[in-house]
């Protein structure tokens, strides 16, 4: 056989080989993980970032709720602009914290209902329970966020939306 045309032929075969095994090779390992998930790791751990957000919220730390929040998060509140960074989420709680009785609020819960994974991003979605005065007037709300795992591993929230208290009677 011709050595020029079977330098041709070996470099053609490799290439297809070569693209075929790079094919598959690429479908099986960048394709991003989705799935819905109501428990496991990622699940708890997120679970845990709202437990430190409820945790930091009972005790009016504004610096602790704005550290649940990415740098760049947005918070976007019923009937209000939207607060773009996590400055600016600090000095809302800030503010809201400071117009607030301590003694009023008297309980408070989140739970994570469920969890879409997409590999480091998680769409979360919750409710939340609170008891607002010494009556014992309640009401519950629900929530949706976005949020990026961070190289060390925390979850924080990119975008975070939620709707107003319904009165519980």
């Amino acid at each position: 056989m011709n050595k020029p045309i079977f330098k041709i032929l070996a470099s053609a075969v490799l290439l297809i080989i070569g693209f075929v095994c790079g094919t598959f090779y690429n479908k099986s390992n960048d394709e991003p993980k989705k799935e819905i998930v109501t428990s496991g790791s990622d699940f708890e751990m997120i679970q845990e970032v709202t437990n430190e957000f409820v945790t930091a919220w009972i005790n009016g730390d504004a610096e602790g709720c704005a550290n649940t929040y990415s740098e760049n998060a947005v918070f976007m509140v019923p009937d209000q602009p939207s607060y773009h960074g996590r400055k600016a989420i600090k000095d809302r709680y800030a503010e809201m914290f400071n117009k607030r009785n301590d003694s009023t609020l008297i309980e408070m819960t989140e739970t994570v209902k469920e969890v879409i994974m997409l590999d480091d991003w998680a769409v979360i979605r919750g409710s939340g329970f609170e008891t607002r005065d010494s009556e014992g007037a309640s009401g519950t709300y629900k929530w949706i966020i976005l949020s990026k795992k961070q190289p060390n591993g925390k979850w924080e929230s990119v975008w975070d939306i939620f709707n107003d208290v319904e009165d519980v009677e």
